[in-house]
């Protein structure tokens, strides 16, 4: 069974995806802030119109992977899109930075969009979908392996990555297919059921499906997927299938997703784009697509790609590839003169039935193809090693060849760490099988480094010598926590520990602690009552920088830097632990060359406290690679 596009009818609903695309993100981006409000939003026309619409990672990031795409060709991969986000973006906002951050260190994807990584759970992938639907009209296996190849680069384990899929499934869907209710339908196909983007889904179709009001289908999302962070991924699907299912029009439909509110911008611009792809560039209404132009409008936080003038232009480019992405795959899709959309709905299943294969991949894991083998790593503890203590991994070999192989398996770990089992392991595979080595280190403060790196060499009898694979392991994070004092229970009343504002040895009544993650793991010190406690980190710096320095919490804060009072929490918000800031916790700074200590004091109150500590450049809010943080003074 063929299905069959005209170029005409293609070219035409890409057209409209990013007109689509582009009407609701301008919609909702003046309405954008950090965190969801209980109100629904009453706008029904643009909040503000700029030609061409606003500068929107939404798009501009596609854009990087349509360069990508050209310069790497259409077996792209994860590991190609991580070069690019560190060659082309450099904007850091939330999961962006954090993974960035793990890309310098030598993670590679998955393990760098899962490791240390608060914000997996949020949109920054669902956004970035229609390239991949694009691309591979009625093929949605085609276009969920290209999303899912994105979404691990930064949101690997979490909810987004279903978000990215469920997005793309139905965008590649609507080149054939207008029911808005069966769309839903095959977007849910292609994500587990038992995932949370699946249950705020579902509860949209459910509330349209039964004649509930769109308004009372938007307070069943919120109240049973319900996130204070506005970029939740699970509530903002629930809300764009609200806009997709309810809206009576194009504008009605954008603005409906728009006022539940959230992540207005990303909700707006996902219903606008698959409106367009539906309907298709003729059947978009000038009242809402000709105040804002052709025009493409890039932010200076893209670099290092080409920008088509107009969005036509980025029509004609995406549909050339796209008729190679067809071919190469060998799809049921041909793109010929005229429309066949016959069977369509049947096809598209068949499609969908193969994208399941995507859920039981480990976001843990880092596979590497090889001429003769395949290798995986598995970091079994994450990557993050923590001052003497244990961390597994495993690593799997595969036999790829027609005729059985042998050889060993032989890993080196840095000096000074110790490897068990640290002799090499023999590898007997028939063709096709496989076989799994269990391998820990263990690693001495003084020898631990921001990066470090452990060598797998695999050694084949009678074949050519296949790739010696790198496992990155970051260091942990080193602090001192005092005790627990039960009161004043009061940012402002000095506390013994602040006479160590200076100290750079460990001093008295200190306990060290090594976390592997940015988050300041204190609770379990209050036995679940309130009080106070202090803690104490060093970090060297190469060179004199001005940083910004955050202590995200869900209660309130202190922070000295080299004895100096730098900030205290302005008012409680929920916790939101990026790189740039969340309008309460976080302050610019001078860090100088050589080693700063950090005080920090934490107050506790009835609720169960959540902290994070972070430090970013101070003009893009990038994470820094070479600041050590790991060790303390007396331990380099």
């Amino acid at each position: 069974m063929e299905l069959h596009i005209s170029r005409k009818t293609y070219r035409n609903k890409v057209y409209g995806c990013w007109l689509g695309k582009n009407a609701g993100g301008t919609v909702g981006g003046p309405l954008e802030s950090l965190y969801g409000r209980e109100e629904m939003f009453d706008v029904w026309w643009y909040p503000k119109i700029i030609e061409g619409g606003m500068p929107n990672d939404d798009l501009e990031i596609q854009l990087v992977w349509l360069q990508a795409l050209r310069d790497r060709g259409l077996s792209l991969t994860a590991r190609d899109l991580a070069e690019y986000w560190l060659d082309c973006v450099l904007y850091n906002y939330d999961e962006y930075g954090l993974h960035k951050m793990n890309l310098k260190l030598g993670l590679q994807p998955p393990v760098s969009g899962w490791y240390n990584n608060w914000f997996k759970d949020c949109m920054g992938c669902p956004i970035r979908s229609e390239i991949w639907a694009c691309i591979a009209p009625g093929a949605p296996h085609v276009a969920a392996k290209y999303a899912y190849q994105d979404a691990i680069c930064d949101h690997a384990g979490g909810e987004s990555v279903y978000g990215e899929i469920f997005n793309a499934v139905v965008e590649s869907a609507a080149f054939f297919i207008e029911d808005r209710v069966k769309l839903v339908q095959l977007g849910l196909a292609a994500i587990p059921e038992k995932s949370l983007t699946s249950k705020a889904i579902r509860l949209a179709l459910e509330a349209y499906l039964n004649g509930l009001d769109w308004r009372e289908a938007r307070e069943r999302v919120k109240e049973t997927v319900y996130s204070p962070i506005a970029q939740y991924s699970p509530i903002n699907l629930g809300f764009q299938t609200i806009g997709l299912l309810y809206g009576e029009d194009f504008g009605d439909a954008i603005c409906k997703a728009v006022n539940c509110g959230w992540d207005t911008d990303c909700t707006g611009a996902t219903v606008g784009a698959i409106w367009g792809i539906i309907y298709g560039r003729e059947n978009l209404p000038e009242k809402w697509i000709k105040p804002l132009g052709e025009s493409v409008i890039v932010s200076n936080g893209i670099r290092n790609i080409y920008v088509p003038k107009t969005l036509g232009e980025l029509t004609d480019i995406v549909c050339s590839i796209g008729e190679k992405v067809l071919s190469y795959f060998d799809t049921l899709v041909k793109i010929s003169e005229e429309d066949d959309f016959t069977g369509a709905e049947e096809a598209i299943q068949s499609s969908i039935s193969r994208i399941k294969s995507l859920w039981d991949l480990s976001p843990n894991t880092i596979s590497h193809e090889l001429a003769s083998v395949n290798i995986s790593v598995t970091y079994e503890d994450g990557p993050a090693v923590i001052p003497y203590k244990e961390n597994r991994f495993t690593v799997t070999i595969e036999n790829t060849r027609l005729t059985m192989i042998s050889g060993r398996v032989e890993v080196y770990a840095p000096k000074e760490w110790i490897l068990k089992p640290n002799v090499p392991q023999p590898i007997k595979l028939r063709a096709g099988e496989r076989a799994s080595f269990a391998f820990s280190v263990t690693a001495p403060a003084a020898h631990v480094n921001p990066s470090n790196e452990c060598l797998i060499k695999v050694i084949l009898d009678e074949r050519p010598r296949p790739a010696i694979i790198p496992v990155v392991f970051v260091g942990s994070f080193r602090w001192l926590v005092s005790e627990v004092y039960r009161e004043p229970l009061s940012l402002e009343a000095s506390l013994p520990p602040e006479r160590d504002l200076n100290l750079y040895c460990a001093g008295e009544k200190w306990k060290e602690v090594s976390w592997p993650e940015n988050s300041l793991e204190v609770e379990s010190f209050f036995m679940g009552r309130p009080g106070v406690i202090y803690l104490r980190h060093f970090i060297y710096s190469p060179s004199d920088r001005r940083v910004i320095v955050g202590v995200p919490n869900n209660s309130r804060m202190r922070i000295w830097l080299n004895g100096e009072l730098l900030h205290e929490t302005v008012k409680p918000l929920p916790l939101r632990p990026n790189y740039g800031g969340d309008g309460s916790n976080y302050k610019s700074a001078e860090i100088k060359s050589g080693w700063n200590h950090i005080m920090i004091k934490l107050v506790r109150g009835e609720e169960p406290l959540k902290a994070h500590f972070t430090i970013a450049g101070s003009e893009w809010h990038d994470g820094m690679s070479d600041l050590i943080r790991c060790r303390f003074p007396w331990e380099s």
